[in-house]
């Protein structure tokens, strides 16, 4: 890990945007005894939309996550013990069964196992469709995200909490996807993600666990699902499209034969770092301004993580992650793309000065 100092530690903090990463930060300094205000503006925001699914595991080659050994004991502890603080339900802990869509899928997997979370089992007696078999990924689980961004709301507004602090020691950027186009925070070096998901009712499917297929299936209660997600990288407005609900009911009958129903069809925008790990840090020519963004689909696992890890560097000067500190990101996107563009520039001086054989 690596990061500089802060010159002294805060006291005040202006948290711009209430998603999963501001809510939690928020929460997280307030219980450490600074001083918060949150600053939200309404802004569409992808946590509304989020499955809110976290397990330890990533891609088609079921790898363990980044950091995933570290996060993922405090999303077990942080979780229930907000519901308990806030009196409400949003936490579910479910194995997924994953099922392998091919023989090649299954293959790579028997020969490069790859974490001890994941265990082969016999699949069981289950309406679906899984020639090739599948596995068991344990230690995870589904947040709902809204119930719990409306509880820690009322918290921030029931504790004065809530509204804008121009004068602040610290002004935090936790507003997704709009980071992008902030003039401090726009060339941190960004791809974010257009996703689509469906609620639907499939009677018959047992809610005991998390289906992946490429897709999910979470089970939300009294034969209702939710069903995602698409991944499109040119879509940049948060709506449900025709094309993305056909991709998804495609996936779903070839999954299982069983009749199903769509109930709802909502959108958002993933605030997708280039990276692929969130960044958090301050502005490297305007200190007071910071960042926690960029979590992409993992904002329920790394949230409460990153979120303790900045209270730490604030009050005890404890380096934050190097992959994730912002003054080096930003340092080393400008380098890329100087690096670009001087490579462009060449190639057009090289074409302007070749003779024209035409």
């Amino acid at each position: 890990m690596s990061s500089k100092p802060s010159p002294s530690p805060p006291e005040t903090l202006c948290i711009r945007g209430h998603g999963l990463a501001g809510a939690l930060l928020a929460e997280t300094a307030s219980a450490a005894g600074f001083r918060v205000r949150v600053h939200d503006t309404g802004l569409p925001a992808a946590s509304r939309v989020a499955a809110g699914l976290f397990t330890p595991v990533t891609g088609q080659r079921l790898r363990l996550s980044w950091e995933a050994e570290n996060a993922l004991p405090l999303c077990h502890h942080v979780y229930p013990e907000l519901e308990k603080t806030l009196g409400v339900s949003f936490y579910t802990r479910l194995p997924t069964l994953r099922i392998f869509t091919s023989a090649a899928q299954r293959r790579e997997w028997a020969e490069k196992p790859c974490a001890d979370c994941v265990r082969e089992a016999p699949i069981p007696d289950l309406p679906v469709h899984a020639p090739h078999g599948g596995v068991w990924i344990d230690g995870g689980g589904w947040v709902n995200v809204p119930v719990l961004l409306d509880a820690l709301k009322a918290r921030r507004i029931d504790r004065g909490e809530w509204g804008d602090d121009p004068d602040a020691d610290l002004r935090i950027d936790c507003t997704g996807h709009h980071a992008a186009a902030h003039p401090l925070w726009h060339e941190a070096g960004w791809r974010n993600a257009h996703g689509e998901v469906l609620t639907v009712e499939i009677p018959g499917l047992p809610p005991e666990q998390i289906y992946s297929f490429d897709k999910f299936l979470m089970p939300l209660g009294r034969d209702h699902f939710r069903l995602g997600a698409t991944y499109t990288w040119d879509e940049t407005r948060p709506s449900p499209t025709p094309g993305g609900r056909t991709a998804l009911e495609a996936a779903l009958r070839a999954f299982t034969d069983l009749p199903f129903r769509v109930i709802d069809h909502q959108a958002g925008i993933r605030p997708v770092a280039l990276a692929r790990v969130p960044i958090a840090g301050p502005h490297p020519e305007h200190p007071r301004e910071w960042i926690l963004n960029g979590f992409g689909s993992k904002g329920v696992l790394y949230g409460p993580w990153m979120c303790r890890h900045l209270i730490e560097h604030w009050r005890r000067h404890a380096p934050l992650h190097k992959e994730t500190w912002a003054p080096r990101r930003l340092l080393r996107q400008r380098d890329r793309t100087q690096t670009r563009q001087n490579k462009q520039h060449i190639k057009t001086a090289q074409r302007i000065a070749a003779p024209d054989n035409g």
